[in-house]
């Protein structure tokens, strides 16, 4: 249909509650791109496999999701996926695969007031102060693909121009974020009682 359209996509990754969705639709209206969230997208299309109780999230299946990414990428031309697992998207119509960092403090009271079970805001924050997301973009795309954006007390507005910044050329890609490195959060978490659970 539109085989003159090269597939662009831009990849929007992240722990939940980091904020993604809110910077992705400012970016979308920035771009004139189309959203898709691949959380949303996997329920409704039944991209998955089945459910896991455990971390209660949904274990899609990969090549479907690629697949649906990949189409509609190549009808609209310029997409911004959205999900933690993003880097799922194919490296050959991958432009920019950003990774949406927050320091695990702010994280955690974000969870916290959103009223999630506390297993499943520690596995979060965990995820968060480690870098998995990082790790998973890093393992799936080269380095120069994968940027990391620290969004810790800014607006999503603020974000996106970043973003579009590092897209310009005007500011470097770059892995730069290691929350394991501050004193201050390892020391704030701890006090919290939030790392202590898993002893």
């Amino acid at each position: 249909m539109s085989r003159g359209v090269p597939a662009r996509v831009i990849a929007i990754s992240g722990t939940p509650g980091v904020g993604k969705s809110l910077i992705a639709r400012h970016l979308a209206e920035a771009l004139g791109a189309e959203v898709i969230e691949l959380s949303e997208v996997v329920l409704k299309e039944l991209l998955y496999v089945g459910y896991d109780s455990e971390t209660l999230s949904y274990v899609i299946d990969e090549s479907r999701v690629k697949e649906y990414v990949r189409t509609l990428a190549m009808k609209r031309g310029v997409v911004i996926v959205v999900g933690h697992y993003s880097e799922i998207v194919d490296d050959d119509i991958l432009e920019k695969l950003f990774v949406i960092r927050l320091n695990p403090v702010e994280l955690l009271e974000r969870l916290r007031r959103r009223g999630w079970p506390p297993a499943k805001v520690l596995g979060n924050v965990e995820a968060e102060l480690i870098g998995v997301c990082t790790a998973n973009a890093l393992a799936e795309h080269p380095r120069s693909k994968v940027c990391e954006i620290d969004a810790s007390g800014r607006g999503p507005e603020d974000i996106s121009k970043e973003v579009i910044e590092v897209l310009q050329g005007v500011r470097e890609c770059r892995v730069f974020v290691d929350w394991l490195e501050r004193e201050d959060v390892v020391r704030s978490l701890l006090s919290s009682g939030v790392l202590s659970l898993q002893e």
